[in-house]
């Protein structure tokens, strides 16, 4: 008798034990259709996208797009009971209803199990693809067990997802029992799922942005104030910021005393290419200077008349990124095609990175392009025809964003400036928008042709560039606006409409640096871009948001016929790469 009590005694100890084990798993346990969706989504997120992902960005966009999964699979659940299973699949429906807790547990793990084991396959097939795009952009390529750090980093996003949105249905239960009862259970659910619903988009595209502008300026703006140690002011009359400059040396910031600081000399340019060369003119204003985009387009103004740029050969107008930085490459390259005979001019309109104004949606740059840019375009304007420089504009990524936002479209870009050069454009610029709907019958989105090609033209390397040096000087205008996008480049094709729906860029055959594998998933596909954006500049020039090899011809191209010629490009590329590795273009200066 005291055996079997205590047999017994063992047998209730271990009930409780697996009904502990049980009832913690089905409190917290993974939903089985959920867990289906999940799965699949994972893996769809392995698929190759524009640029090579390392094991933190895959892992990130396989663990979103596993939680995207696992809430349409518990969604599908959720018809399935409420409106399905009773008419469909009544016998199936009674033999799960008799499967114990129990039971559902470990087949829910043995689920779980077998889900793990397929994916580890999936992302070792991958690593495949991901060497592909690799091989295409000249990217380094991951080693395997590398990679497989995919796997924890998204089953850790994967899991803050379902974490948030639990989160987001007790809110929704919450908010549904304070709706009045006289309403049914279903009018509540909906009520309170769409309150839910506004307050996320409303979250997601104002007080998210809002809030980054707000902190980011204040952040950045104390970072990026003053030159930064090994920068010292200029001394020659040429430069801002020198003795009898209206610039201020201590207003220009970190990355308009670079600017300041690089670039050759007259004496170094002709030393590096044997020709004589003019002193360079660069000038730049920062927001310590003057505190409106109006004002610091009226100091540089004044320093283009203090150091008689009118009697310069060509004058470059640049937008700069968010924090004031202007990319050495391109004033290097427009000076060395001119032999100095220049002036550079740009200014500062905020200390946030361009990151977070793309994610703002880019106004504050639009802004900076009406309000300094069209002043500067105005006086050029006003000067005798015969006796004025040719005016030029350069625009890299957001900076292309404010050229644009200077003129209201073709017509007004062909009666103000002589050329246009614009690099890694958004997808949201209104007349890159444009010219790429209105494009002629039978040119592709990635390289379009919009009215002939008398105006603006489109590239997506320096090879098309350099196809058209041929053509008669009518084919392309008097004025040229150039807009070169790498296939690869994210910057170009990201957009929210990526989501639901399938672009014409992902509908035509692959460009020279995206892999024909790449096709368009929805939700899956926006993901994927999204995390291409912050390594966009991961990988050499000519893929990516990299168009460093891209100035010297974009320059010579907008120049006009006659100006410079392949021949010359060639001779001046190396030079380029000498220039930038001489002191005058180190990393202060």
């Amino acid at each position: 008798m005291a055996g079997a009590g205590a047999s017994a005694t063992v047998v209730r100890e271990t009930v409780a034990r697996d009904s502990a084990w049980v009832r913690v798993w089905n409190r917290w346990h993974l939903h089985p259709w959920g867990l289906i969706g999940a799965t699949i989504m994972f893996a769809l997120g392995l698929t190759p996208s524009l640029l090579p992902r390392d094991w933190f960005y895959q892992g990130l966009v396989s663990g979103l797009a596993a939680g995207i999964g696992y809430g349409l699979g518990t969604g599908l659940h959720a018809v399935w009971v409420r409106w399905l299973r009773d008419r469909l699949g009544p016998r199936l429906n009674r033999h799960l209803e008799e499967l114990s807790d129990r039971t559902r547990a470990v087949l829910e793990i043995a689920l779980i199990v077998v889900s793990l084991l397929w994916l580890v396959g999936m992302v070792i097939f991958s690593l495949r693809w991901q060497r592909g795009i690799a091989e295409l952009t000249g990217a380094r390529a991951l080693g395997l067990w590398e990679y497989l750090l995919v796997l924890p980093v998204g089953g850790v996003v994967f899991l803050a997802v379902v974490l948030l949105g639990r989160g987001l249905r007790l809110l929704a239960r919450w908010l549904s029992n304070r709706v009045p009862n006289r309403l049914t259970p279903s009018i509540r659910g909906v009520i309170a799922w769409l309150a839910v619903a506004v307050a996320l988009v409303f979250v997601v595209e104002q007080a998210i942005p809002g809030t980054l502008v707000r902190i980011g300026e204040r952040v950045f703006s104390a970072r990026y104030a003053d030159p930064e140690e090994g920068t010292v002011p200029p001394t020659i009359p040429e430069r801002s910021a020198s003795p009898g400059s209206h610039v201020d040396w201590d207003g220009v910031g970190t990355y308009g005393a670079r600017f300041l600081n690089q670039g050759l000399h007259a004496d170094q340019l002709s030393e590096l290419t044997g020709r004589p060369a003019e002193e360079p003119i660069r000038l730049y204003a920062g927001i310590g200077n003057e505190p409106t985009d109006a004002g610091r387009a009226g100091l540089i103004i004044d320093e283009l008349e203090r150091t008689d740029a009118t009697e310069r050969e060509a004058m470059l107008v640049v937008v700069t990124t968010g924090t004031g930085w202007v990319n050495p490459q391109t004033a290097q390259a427009f000076e060395l095609l001119y032999g100095g005979d220049t002036a550079v001019v740009a200014a500062q309109y905020s200390a946030m990175p361009s990151p977070l104004h793309f994610l703002a949606g880019g106004e504050e740059v639009r802004g900076a392009g009406r309000e300094f840019v069209t002043p500067i375009v105005d006086w050029w304007n006003a000067l005798p025809e015969e006796d004025r420089p040719k005016l030029y504009l350069y625009g890299e990524s957001l900076g292309s964003t404010g050229i644009e936002a200077a003129f209201s479209g073709m017509r007004d870009i062909a009666n103000s400036v002589d050329g246009i050069l614009l690099t890694g454009p958004p997808r949201f610029n209104p007349l890159h928008t444009q010219f790429t709907e209105r494009r002629d019958l039978g040119t592709p989105a990635v390289a379009p042709e919009y009215s002939g090609g008398l105006v603006v033209r489109f590239a997506a390397h320096t090879e098309q560039i350099r196809s058209w040096a041929g053509e008669p000087a009518e084919a392309w205008g008097p004025t040229r606006m150039l807009y070169v996008q790498h296939p690869s480049d994210p910057v170009a094709w990201w957009t929210p409409q990526l989501i639901l729906r399938e672009p014409d860029w992902l509908e035509e055959p692959a460009g020279h640096d995206r892999l024909p594998a790449m096709q368009w998933l929805p939700f899956i596909t926006f993901l994927q871009v999204s995390a291409d954006l912050p390594v966009s500049q991961n990988v050499p020039d000519g893929h990516g948001h990299n168009y460093g090899d891209a100035m010297l011809d974009g320059f010579a191209a907008i120049a006009g016929p006659g100006r410079f010629t392949v021949a010359d490009v060639d001779r001046l590329e190396p030079l380029l790469e000498e220039a930038l590795g001489m002191a005058g273009n180190s990393e202060f200066g």
